[in-house]
């Protein structure tokens, strides 16, 4: 009998009606309602287990919300690409070769010329097409690298914890990351921490400090975050074990928490300035030495001005220790996918396989691993 485990993409959504919730898997975009069993169901399936009987299940995994090993068909936005970049090169062959003569003829022949008119009217990436160019080979790249295979060990209890969290505002410039993400994020940490040591996140809407109270009862987690919505919920979730303090962190740390933490934790804006005043309370909070440790995700790639960020961690006296690419994934968002679609085409960049190449379900971040040995 063949065994099943959660995919790693499991995440949830909010239902049609007031009180659903959807589970699903983000690669695959697909997916079912949820009801009061559901997660008692799935919960056998966090490590690999037969799939018996029931019929809900079976419905699970016509979902690819249950996976194994074996051979499956790959996500639409795959044969989709493949269609594309086969008529594109006129070759046919394996996804990543086929990718890479696509990336060598679109680079020659349908480049966008970048934005020449007035200053105001375009921003960076108008300016810079080729970084958005980057972006969309690099992520493609990565997702049929690296999200295909079936991964094991995804917790159930933090995706139906999740399911719970306040809707994504970008006004604060959020972007939630997986669960899986955040699960792994924390595992990471962990690695670094001893017990009593004292964590700072700066800002947390992929809720990693909820992961990490959950994971452990050794450490002492604290949160500085904006958002009243999320203020609340990290409050209400982590109770007693987690400090949240509902804080605008242009204003700084405050004192009582300067030079104070083993690790501090942050996954900040992208623009230049809200990126610098992040990483100047990172520094500020971390207690001097070796042992002291910031996890920066990020992606340099997208970030407004790249080169700042390396002059930033320098002047900052922050070293990269370790950094692990296309770690975390977050939802590429619609809006933002039609707006990079339209930069291109306005910028003179075909259809095809421009349309094909912005449709991958992640946008991927790096994970920084930095010292502050002062």
């Amino acid at each position: 009998m063949a065994n099943y485990w959660l995919t790693q993409h499991l995440d949830t959504r909010f239902g049609s009606q007031s009180g659903e919730v959807v589970l699903c898997n983000l690669a695959y975009g697909s997916r079912i309602l949820a009801d009061e069993q559901s997660f008692k169901r799935l919960a056998p399936f966090q490590q690999s287990h037969p799939l018996g009987d029931d019929p809900w299940l079976e419905r699970a995994l016509d979902a690819n919300l249950l996976v194994n090993q074996d051979d499956r068909e790959p996500p639409n936005c795959v044969a989709r690409l493949l269609a594309a970049l086969e008529t594109y090169t006129g070759q046919s062959g394996q996804p990543l070769q086929l990718l890479e003569a696509a990336e060598q003829r679109y680079r020659q022949q349908s480049m966008p010329k970048a934005y020449s008119g007035p200053i105001e009217k375009a921003g960076p990436l108008l300016r810079r097409p080729e970084r958005l160019v980057d972006f969309a080979f690099d992520h493609t790249r990565a997702f049929l690298t690296h999200d295909q295979r079936p991964e094991q060990g995804l917790d159930l209890s933090l995706v139906e914890m999740f399911s719970q969290r306040p809707a994504m505002k970008l006004r604060y410039e959020q972007q939630y990351c997986t669960p899986f993400t955040t699960q792994q994020r924390v595992a990471r940490m962990r690695e670094t921490l001893k017990p009593g040591a004292r964590v700072l996140v700066l800002g947390d809407d992929d809720l990693v400090s909820l992961a990490l109270v959950h994971s452990s009862d050794q450490y002492q987690v604290d949160v500085l975050e904006l958002d009243p919505d999320l203020v609340a919920f990290l409050k209400d979730k982590g109770g007693e074990r987690l400090n949240v303090l509902e804080h605008n962190l242009r204003h700084g740390v405050p004192e009582s928490m300067r030079s104070a933490y083993d690790l501090v934790t942050t996954d900040p804006p992208y623009a230049a300035h809200g990126m610098r005043f992040f990483l100047e309370c990172a520094a500020d909070s971390l207690k001097p030495g070796p042992d002291s440790r910031l996890f920066l995700s990020t992606f340099p790639g997208l970030i407004e001005d790249p080169d700042k960020l390396w002059q930033d961690l320098n002047d900052l006296g922050l070293h990269i220790q370790r950094r692990q690419d296309h770690f975390s994934r977050y939802i590429y968002n619609n809006g933002y996918r039609v707006e990079h679609l339209a930069a291109l085409r306005g910028l003179g960049s075909p259809l095809h396989p421009t349309q094909e190449l912005l449709g991958f379900p992640f946008l991927y971040a790096h994970f920084f691993e930095c010292l502050r040995p002062g």
